[in-house]
């Protein structure tokens, strides 16, 4: 406490008291008292104050480590799931992009391999047209060297046959002629007895019809053993254009076939052969012909009574693939006396002929 140089005032703190008689003025006292407690109260709250900022800020702190680490780690994981993404996509998008340079390599290898197919059969489709053209014309020459064979044979049969006609009239007239004449002789000298001169002869025989029609044939065939080995080799090809010139005789005879059966390539002729033997060896069948096609041959097949030919041939082992071929109103499907049937059959390896169902 000081003491201030005024009379009746006390310096405390800093604040000036009154002197009373008992002391220190009590108000004042009090006053100042009163205002220390509550400066205290306002340090310790303060104080307060500063203990829970501080704990908050340790608080803060240690949840901003937390939420660090949390951020970091939920960062790297979002960042590792965003690069596999990523690379997936890439990976995704590289397929993709590699399917389609690929589909487009095999589009254009395609095109090209199509374009070289289509060039490939359209040289085989011309080689194919000209070499069956110069088979044709190689046939049509054949064909007309052989008819001109034939018509020779025929004039030349013609010819024979008129000079064995004429060679048979004069013997028949002659044996005629003889025959009266021997009547006559015996007649007048011992009727119908025989006399010796025609007991000696024998008696007298008439040929039969077809002995005398051989004779001539008989003569041809004298003639033909004098000619020479080339004339011989002639005479054969003419007798086989002879022969197919019969057999058109005997195919106008049995008239329009029931079925054309075409052989589809490749055509081996031994397979081809055993099912028209096949054929020729049923009772329905009448006749059976080839046509020798190039690109194609075909069995006509004349029936005697109607049958029905695909059930036949399914039951060929020789005989692999059957197809019908689509006819007009016409078709005859094995009827007789309408246009023939077309039936196409391929032929297979096994060409065991079973017996006939």
């Amino acid at each position: 406490m000081n003491n201030s140089g005024k009379d009746g005032v006390v310096t405390l703190g800093g604040r000036e008291f009154k002197r009373v008689k008992t002391g220190l003025d009590e108000a004042q006292v009090a006053s100042f008292i009163d205002e220390l407690i509550r400066e205290r109260d306002k340090l310790a709250k303060f104080q307060h104050h500063i203990a829970s900022l501080t704990k908050l800020a340790e608080t803060t702190i240690v949840e901003a480590d937390r939420l660090a680490n949390q951020i970091k780690t939920e960062a790297t994981a979002q960042v590792k799931a965003e690069s596999t993404a990523i690379m997936d996509k890439a990976r995704e998008q590289a397929r993709q992009i590699v399917e389609k340079k690929q589909a487009e390599v095999l589009k254009i290898a395609n095109e090209e391999a199509n374009a070289i197919r289509a060039e490939a059969e359209k040289k085989a489709a011309a080689l194919l047209e000209n070499e069956t053209m110069k088979i044709q014309g190689s046939l049509g020459n054949v064909i007309d060297k052989q008819f001109g064979y034939l018509l020779e044979e025929l004039d030349r049969l013609r010819q024979q046959a008129t000079e064995a006609k004429a060679d048979f009239e004069n013997k028949r007239s002659r044996s005629a002629k003889e025959s009266s004449a021997i009547g006559v002789h015996s007649g007048e000298e011992s009727g119908p007895v025989p006399t010796k001169s025609q007991e000696a002869r024998g008696p007298l025989i008439v040929a039969p019809k077809e002995e005398l029609s051989a004779a001539p044939v008989k003569e041809g065939k004298a003639l033909d053993q004098h000619l020479q080995p080339s004339q011989a080799t002639c005479q054969s090809e003419k007798g086989s254009d002879l022969s197919r010139l019969l057999e058109m005789e005997d195919r106008a005879e049995l008239g329009d076939p029931q079925f054309e059966v075409e052989i589809l390539p490749p055509v081996h002729m031994r397979k081809m052969m055993e099912v028209v033997a096949y054929l020729d060896e049923l009772p329905e069948v009448a006749n059976t012909e080839i046509i020798p096609r190039v690109d194609m041959p075909a069995i006509l097949v004349f029936l005697r009574k109607e049958m029905n030919l695909l059930d036949v041939l399914r039951t060929i082992p020789g005989v692999a693939h059957i197809e019908e071929v689509s006819a007009g109103a016409d078709a005859s499907n094995g009827e007789l006396g309408k246009e023939p049937k077309k039936v196409r059959i391929g032929l297979s390896g096994n060409t065991m002929l079973q017996g006939k169902p």
